[in-house]
């Protein structure tokens, strides 16, 4: 593998005050919203951007720095769709392959200050979206949750409360309203609370995720129009196929986390992903870092039970990067293509068709900064 530096590079300007050019000659990129493969591959970054993507023999170009890295494959940095940001530094996220993530559940005062933080180019970890709060009835999960610092739940005590609620949500910078389904937890909403949440968050153009426990609570989301399950169903339980029609027919995403569940829990979330996509669900990779099972970055567990639920690697990457991208609506990234952020991942291998290559993670770009990897920042 040719020179990738000691360490971060921290400047993008040459003395004059131009963007600094690195040109990057690889195994392969995935590039494109296809993931079209290109092998070998020859990528210049200007400033924070992709300037010129092609082989080699096409690329003309006199950049700065030129890295050589005959044995990785680029990819788009990974999109975590469902993390909790406050449990690790932002830069071990960074540094495993995950270059932009949504936060799903943290107090508004502070993962709101975070996600402004990290939209500086210098920001030492993943670009952030968040929900903030996750809105639920008193006594509702997760007000008891030990994970949850105070201000994590917004109780909302009936229909009256919901617009306001979700108004303020959006208010302090929410991308999404998060809501709880959990009655192992605590209570769960009423229909028309319910109802009326959903309600006010489309009618401000904002979708609704679920933490959703059990089928009922899966019929009641669906009922009132709930976009979004932040996991496969929690709680153990096979989604009826008829139930796995119903959401695909309404269009509804699921972010899988399939890393936090154990045993009969996790093989019944694997069943019910692999009916789910093979139906033509629609899915997007997330993880639910911070919670007991997954790593910062791309996790290993969650790709192998993805790979379990039948999921190729290719899709894997789509549902990480382009996927993910379109669904969050984040225009500059989730695509290696000219003009287009240069948030980069070198995978080791072939990670369009073995699974195993998609966490072998062995340099990381962020806005085209060349950043520590997990393996590097690791004591050694």
């Amino acid at each position: 593998m040719g020179d990738l530096g000691a360490g971060p590079v921290s400047a993008q300007l040459k003395p004059g005050g131009s963007a600094m050019t690195t040109m990057i000659t690889a195994r392969a990129a995935l590039v494109g919203s296809r993931l079209e493969h290109l092998a070998p591959a020859c990528l210049v970054i200007e400033g924070a951007h992709i300037a010129t993507l092609g082989s080699p023999a096409e690329v003309r170009a006199r950049p700065d720095r030129h890295i050589e890295v005959p044995a990785l494959t680029l990819v788009p940095g990974f999109i975590d769709c469902h993390v909790h940001a406050g449990f690790y530094p932002p830069g071990e996220i960074l540094g495993g392959g995950v270059t932009t993530a949504r936060d799903l559940g943290w107090p508004p005062e502070l993962i709101f200050p975070l996600v402004e933080s990290s939209r500086q180019e210098g920001f030492e970890g993943p670009t952030l979206v968040a929900a903030g709060p996750i809105l639920t009835a008193p006594g509702g999960y997760p007000t008891a949750a030990a994970w949850a610092p105070p201000g994590t739940a917004r109780l909302i005590r009936g229909p009256g409360e919901a617009g306001p609620a979700v108004e303020r949500t959006l208010a302090e910078g929410a991308t999404i309203i998060k809501i709880a389904l959990n009655p192992s937890a605590g209570p769960s909403f009423d229909e028309s609370t319910l109802r009326a949440l959903v309600d006010a968050a489309h009618a401000r153009g904002a979708r609704v995720t679920g933490h959703i426990d059990g089928v009922a609570e899966l019929i009641n989301a669906l009922d009132a129009g709930v976009d979004e399950l932040a996991h496969m169903l929690l709680g153990g339980a096979a989604i009826p196929d008829r139930l796995i029609a119903r959401m695909v027919a309404a269009g509804t995403t699921v972010v899988p986390t399939l890393s936090i569940h154990r045993g009969r829990d996790r093989a019944a979330a694997v069943d019910n992903l692999r009916r789910f996509a093979a139906a033509g669900g629609s899915f997007v990779y997330g993880t639910d870092l911070g919670n007991e099972g997954p790593s910062p970055g791309i996790d290993a567990l969650e790709v192998a039970a993805m790979d379990a639920a039948g999921i190729p690697a290719r899709r894997i990457i789509e549902s990480a990067t382009v996927a993910a991208a379109a669904y969050l609506g984040l225009a500059t990234t989730g695509i290696l293509e000219v003009g287009m952020d240069a948030d980069i991942v070198g995978l080791e291998g072939d990670p369009a068709h073995d699974h195993s290559a998609l966490t072998a993670v062995g340099a990381v770009w962020r806005r085209g900064r060349r950043v520590l990897t997990a393996s590097e920042r690791a004591p050694r």
